[in-house]
């Protein structure tokens, strides 16, 4: 066998085992790092750190390089969809950006007459795209970054850590991993599609240990997002729009956000401050159908089939309340207590202006009847003064009328609040305890919005919703620790606690 022949070369290596003069080469390399390092006492761990992954970088790229390529050549020449010998056989060499630098590889590849494609069956197994020179690590840290910050910054980040990325890698990585992400994501909702798919899933769950009764909590909120939806043209589109008697295409766009957790996964820390062990998040700018077909699936992974109770928490928003009747009929629902005291405090801040005692003198009985779930006597209340004003005062009043008459029978505080005076007061019974965990407001999701805003809501940007759907979808398989699902090598495998 010529082995001065690259391809023969490369073909010809069945292990990623280094020689012997390689590894001398190396620890004689090692050495004298090392030792230079010895003769500046100034110089503490951390330059020993660099040092050492600099001088092992090479050593690192090259077992990798030929443990990439023993895994490409056993890998077999056949389709790999039908399973039949791939026919014109030839060989072509490929560069892969890695972790440790470039790596070269050869790949076989061939002729499917049934697929009538060409195939490159090791590219499969070892999860390279086509169109892309990045490994699976740096796919993952290219989708990871780019959902974490803007590329500009992952740049900088990755390189402090050794790797030496362009923007556009980045971004165009990232949009990639995204797109795999949406697919996934597809996928997994599509699996409660059919009755066949749900029969093999709960199938897969009956060995899960038995739990006691719990409580199913579900939040739903949305926030804006800007996009431009005429790159270029949108002064022509308002035009257009004008010409034809139309709405003005908008900048901002709604995106829908919810989460879902046990009751008995909420807690606090030692600090006091309230905690959520496990939850699950949903994150959209498709459409409402699709939160709600996402938030299905995850409220049926949290535990949903064998939930004795399920409580969803929200603001007033109508399409919120139609959307759980039509997916979650049986569940009890909740006004957040705090945007109900909000909108209270707006009618007392128009009737006699912003923080002031008359404000508050008034605004304080209607809140106790809101607290004591007296939606009747509140709305009666507010009834007499918007009878007693005009104009766009009382067309104020009555828009707050409106909301509480609307979710009057979502008004359940009393029990709570008096169960939380009784653990206080160290007076609570076993019912009252688990009735004073439940939460009065929807604060897991104000803080979810929040926090995806961090990243979507910065100072300058605009998406596409390609752009900012496919960085969501990262984002929200991070938050649900399902990150291996989209980079199998994330996940430890279950030797590494043996």
């Amino acid at each position: 066998m010529n082995l001065t022949n690259p391809i023969t070369a490369a073909l010809a290596v069945r292990s990623p085992v280094l020689g012997e003069d390689e590894l001398e080469d190396w620890r004689r390399d090692m050495n004298r790092r090392l030792q230079q390092l010895q003769e500046h006492p100034e110089q503490n761990l951390g330059f020993v750190e660099e040092e050492v992954a600099r001088g092992s970088r090479e050593l690192q790229r090259l077992l990798c390089e030929r443990a990439a390529q023993a895994k490409a050549n056993a890998t077999p020449l056949e389709c790999p969809e039908h399973k039949v010998p791939l026919r014109h056989l030839q060989f072509l060499r490929r560069s892969i950006d890695s972790r440790f630098g470039l790596l070269t590889l050869f790949r076989g590849y061939g002729w499917c007459d049934r697929c009538q494609r060409w195939h490159f069956p090791a590219d499969l197994v070892l999860g390279l795209h086509k169109n892309s020179p990045a490994s699976p690590y740096l796919q993952e840290v290219s989708a990871l970054l780019n959902a974490k910050m803007p590329s500009a910054q992952a740049v900088e980040v990755a390189s402090r850590f050794g790797l030496d990325l362009s923007r556009c890698f980045l971004q165009r990585e990232a949009h990639r991993q995204g797109l795999k992400a949406i697919a996934v994501r597809q996928a997994q909702v599509a699996q409660w599609d059919t009755w066949d798919s749900i029969q093999e899933l709960a199938a897969q769950g009956g060995d899960h240990p038995p739990i006691g009764p719990f409580t199913l909590v579900i939040e739903i909120d949305a926030w804006n997002i800007r996009e431009r939806d005429h790159w270029g043209r949108t002064r022509e589109a308002r035009q257009e729009a004008l010409r034809q008697n139309q709405e003005a295409p908008s900048k901002w766009h709604w995106v829908y956000v919810a989460t879902v957790f046990r009751l008995d996964h909420r807690g606090e820390t030692a600090g006091g401050r309230p905690v959520i062990s496990q939850r699950r998040y949903v994150s959209t700018r498709q459409s409402i159908e699709a939160l709600m077909r996402q938030l299905h699936r995850q409220a049926i992974d949290c535990g949903l089939g064998r939930a004795q109770d399920v409580l969803v928490i929200a603001d007033g928003a109508t399409w919120i309340w139609n959307a759980v009747k039509d997916r979650f009929p049986e569940a009890r629902c909740r006004l957040d207590l705090y945007h109900g005291d909000e909108h209270l405090w707006t009618i007392a801040h128009e009737l006699y202006g912003k923080h002031t005692p008359e404000a508050r003198q008034w605004v304080e009985p209607l809140l106790r009847q809101l607290h004591q779930d007296q939606p009747a006597r509140l709305i009666h209340r507010l009834q007499d003064i918007a009878a007693q004003v005009q104009d766009k005062l009382q067309e104020k009043v009555r828009a707050q009328i409106t909301y509480f008459e609307n979710n009057a029978h979502r008004i359940s505080y009393r029990a709570i609040l008096a169960a939380r005076k009784a653990v206080d007061q160290g007076q609570a019974t076993a019912e009252q305890k688990l009735k004073a965990a439940e939460p009065l407001g929807s604060g897991a999701i104000e803080s979810t919005c929040r926090q995806y805003q961090c990243r979507f809501k910065r100072t300058g940007q605009f998406w596409s919703l390609e752009g900012d759907e496919a960085l969501m979808c990262l984002e929200t398989f991070w938050r649900n620790n399902r990150w291996h699902d989209l980079f199998p090598h994330a996940k430890p495998p279950s030797f590494a606690n043996n």
